[in-house]
């Protein structure tokens, strides 16, 4: 920025485009016109009003912009035509009132008087409705030796000023002799989106004729601009393969080939400082894409589309995310969001340059150049006039608006050329694709004139630098605290993640959609950001949710050892490996080891712990859980009530055993009984004599060839004898 001077041609920035409203200035349209007052000027005819969006709850208020009629520039010193015109963004028709027109007489300050010099009446505004008037301001209002003119307009309603509007601009009349070097910086990127993958049918819309990628590409390619990329885009057309849409892949070629400066937002231009903000200690990055690449999709050169892909033809990571940067240690956070210490992060994780707004810098007291020394890191500060003009140019939606923003930009750039030469930097909305109509407009213009050279981004950070003031900007406390609630969620998926044979199938999606959550273009949609990171954090409780032991009633237990059986559910797309976990709330029952198991994808398996019984019968809880193979808590554990009953096991086998001994003992003992009551003969004469025995011994021996004695019999001895 110049330095502040009470020199006419030493001028500040001066366009403060301020809403001002009262209430008794609005009312309802059809109001009598008042007459107009004298004119100082010729003025041209009121243009048709023509209608323009409808306002909403948001609506932005009485817009003024004031800009040459036909060109960006004026010659001082001559008549100079100019229009104003008024577009009303509130929810209530304007009344019938004037709009004046004058010159600044001291253009350097905001605040000076305005030299009237025209007047003209303005008719009733509907909502939504604009309007233009066209006036001449005469030679001899402006000075031909002033390097710019200031131009302010202002609408009056019943006395009351409704809005006004300021700008200078530069005075193609007064030569420059050492035009200041301009650097412009332009993110490529997309509307935020929910998903860390461009789906192929926003890449077909996108990079169509008239989509949004396209017109970004024509904008800035071959121009002098330094074009920031976000990986996500050229991620999310290779991860294709030949399935991608056949504009998308002509695009991607386009942009290779683009010989501008470039350099690597981050993924999906996560927000930085926010990564810093919530204690990360570096800044998050894409990995694993193999659960979106479809190998199908990518055939081994030379083969079939239907042949089977090759496993070198398969993208990785790298191969996904390659680029010829051409530099890749540029850090770019969100506007005005750096805190203390945040450089010192983003240097800690390679990005040793940041590009900064000049919102977290304090201002120099003299002009100098964007590069800059913060606490011994380094940065380039964006120059505070030139990029607001540039970004209001950029986004401006109708020709006056464009020609009165870029009149300023060019104005700025013609305050800067009057001091040593310096080398700036201006850089695009995060938001400029959706408005890059305008910026081709806007650097052909700033190209063509004679007060900026066009410089490059290196030449912008290898210029002598300026000693700085950080500004600390920390960001939204409820927005670090919601941060720190994905990173949570993140970190919960992570740790899950072990039950697969493949983590990254879930934890590579799972980043890729946080670091798109991070996204700076959410930072202009509070409460939809808010959404989204509800719906996100639900779906990750969800996929952690996802295995779990299904609720059983109550187990019986009546023998010594036995299997509990629990039922594993998975409601994933992926096979599980768990383990199974039982603790009993007491010692009636006892669980030796953990059981394994494999659940298959969007199943359920039922596995069997084996138990034993304990000490005692009675009710005892079951407590069962989840873990992987790392020992991490899957899910919530399940309490299963069982009722111990092994001591009947017991009873029943003694009073078996006690049952079959005494069948036992009774058969010996009837046995014995029956042997002593056998007769030991068949003689019916009673007990045998000695001496009847002893002539009996000799027929107890049968004679040779004679039939065997009878071994049936049992012997009996004498003592037998004399018992019976």
């Amino acid at each position: 920025m110049p330095a502040e001077s009470t020199s006419h041609r030493r001028v500040r920035r001066l366009l403060t485009i301020a809403a001002a409203g009262a209430a008794c200035a609005l009312g309802l349209a059809g109001a009598a016109v008042p007459a107009a007052g004298p004119a100082h000027a010729d003025a041209a005819a009121v243009t048709a009003a023509a209608p323009a969006a409808a306002p909403t709850e948001d609506a932005d208020g009485v817009r003024l912009s004031v800009a040459p009629a036909d060109a960006t520039t004026v010659a001082a010193g001559r008549p100079i035509n100019v229009v104003v015109e008024i577009v009303n963004g509130t929810n209530d028709a304007i009344r019938a009132g004037t709009v004046l027109l004058g010159v600044s007489t001291a253009p350097e300050d905001p605040d000076a008087d305005v030299e009237p010099v025209a007047e003209r009446a303005t008719a009733s505004l509907a909502v939504g409705a604009a309007t233009s008037l066209a006036f001449t301001v005469p030679a001899d209002a402006t000075d031909p030796d002033d390097p710019v003119i200031g131009l302010a307009a202002s609408l009056e309603v019943d006395g009351a000023t409704v809005s006004s509007a300021r700008t200078i601009v530069a005075n193609a009349a007064v030569p420059v002799e050492s035009p200041a070097g301009l650097a412009l910086a332009y993110p490529l990127t997309v509307p935020p989106q929910e998903t860390g993958l461009i789906p192929a049918d926003l890449l077909e819309t996108w990079t169509g004729p008239e989509g949004l990628l396209t017109r970004q590409l024509d904008a800035v390619a071959g121009r002098s601009v330094a074009v920031a990329i976000d990986p996500r885009i050229t991620a999310s057309i290779r991860i294709l393969g030949v399935s991608a849409p056949e504009s998308a892949v002509a695009w991607l070629e386009r942009l290779e080939l683009m010989p501008n400066e470039a350099f690597p937002l981050a993924y999906a231009d996560a927000d930085l400082a926010a990564q810093a903000q919530a204690g990360l200690d570096e800044p998050l990055e894409p990995f694993g894409f193999g659960d979106a690449v479809d190998p199908a999709n990518f055939p081994a050169e030379g083969a079939d589309a239907d042949a089977t892909a090759a496993p070198e033809s398969v993208p990785d990571t790298a191969a996904l995310l390659e680029w010829d940067f051409t530099r890749a240690d540029i850090a770019w956070p969100a506007d005005d969001t750096v805190a203390t210490g945040d450089l010192d992060w983003f240097a800690a994780g390679g990005l040793t340059t940041a590009i900064l707004t000049p919102g977290n810098v304090e201002p120099l007291d003299t002009a100098g150049n964007a590069s800059a020394t913060i606490d011994g890191r380094a940065a380039v500060i964006a120059d505070a006039g030139i990029t607001d003009a540039l970004r209001e140019a950029a986004a401006a939606t109708s020709d006056t608006a464009w020609r009165g923003a870029t009149a300023r930009l060019l104005a700025e750039l013609a305050l800067a050329a009057e001091d040593a030469p310096v080398t700036l930097l201006g850089t695009f909305d995060r938001s400029a694709g959706l408005d890059a109509d305008r910026v081709a407009a806007t650097v052909a213009a700033v190209s063509s004139g004679q007060w900026a050279r066009p410089a490059t981004l290196a030449e912008a950070v290898g210029s002598p630098p300026a000693a700085r003031t950080l500004v600390s900007m920390p960001e939204d406390e409820q927005r670090i605290e919601n941060v720190g609630r994905l990173l949570t969620a993140e970190r919960a998926v992570d740790e899950f993640s072990d039950v697969l044979a493949d983590p990254t199938v879930l934890t590579g999606p799972t980043r890729r959609d946080l670091l798109a959550l991070l996204d700076v273009g959410w930072l202009d949609r509070p409460e939809e950001w808010t959404d989204a990171v509800g719906r996100w954090l639900v779906d990750r409780r969800a996929v952690t949710d996802a295995v779990s032991i299904v609720p059983s009633s109550s187990v019986l237990v009546v023998a010594t050892e036995t299997g509990i059986p629990i039922t594993v559910q998975n409601d994933l797309p992926y096979p599980v490996n768990v383990s199974v976990e039982v603790a009993p709330s007491n010692g009636r029952l006892i669980v030796e080891e953990p059981v394994e198991a494999t659940v298959e994808a969007d199943s359920r398996s039922t596995v069997s712990v084996p138990v034993a019984a304990g000490v005692g019968s009675g009710e005892v809880t079951l407590v069962v859980s989840l873990t992987s193979p790392d020992g991490t808590v899957v899910g919530s554990s399940v309490r299963v009530p069982a009722n111990v009953q092994a001591d009947w096991e017991g009873v029943g086998a003694a009073v078996i055993a006690a049952i079959v001994v005494a069948v036992f003992a009774v058969g010996v003992i009837r046995a014995f009984r029956r042997r002593r009551r056998a007769p030991e003969d068949s003689s019916p004469d009673g007990p045998a004599t000695e001496g009847s025995a002893a002539a009996a011994a000799p027929e107890a021996s049968a004679p040779e060839g004679g039939p065997a004695a009878d071994d049936s019999a049992p012997a009996r001895t004498t003592e037998d004898a004399s018992h019976d």
